[in-house]
């Protein structure tokens, strides 16, 4: 593994803030889609916990590492490596799983709309 430069940790940085950004963006579920998809739900708040913390750990200690030379000394790359890898996967499987949500809510919306004998134009 080699060692970060300046450049590498500013990068990594904006990474971090956009993805905190990202995981910290609210999201509301409707009682009903909670009772039906309870497991979905409570898999989707602990996969979006969980990324948030993977990056604020990653944030701040790639913070650290930018402005304090001598504390990145004491500090693995691995220390910011492992959470930063967590956060991005988290947010991967996130996004999987929003894109295959809205997926379904379309074929579930265009099949009630042809058994009830709706016709679209276009």
């Amino acid at each position: 593994m080699r060692d970060l430069t300046a450049d590498d940790l500013g990068l990594l940085l904006s990474l971090f803030a956009v993805l905190l950004l990202a995981f910290s963006a609210n999201f509301h579920f409707s009682r009903k889609s909670v009772r039906r998809h309870r497991r979905a739900a409570v898999a989707f708040v602990v996969i979006n916990f969980l990324g948030e913390l993977s990056t604020v750990i990653a944030l701040c200690l790639t913070w650290v590492a930018l402005w304090s030379p001598t504390a990145w000394e004491q500090i693995d790359d691995l220390l910011v490596f492992i959470p930063g890898s967590v956060a991005v996967g988290c947010a991967v499987v996130l996004t999987i799983e929003s894109v295959y949500a809205r997926a379904a809510h379309i074929v579930r919306d265009e099949r009630a709309a042809a058994t009830n004998g709706d016709v679209r134009a276009g």
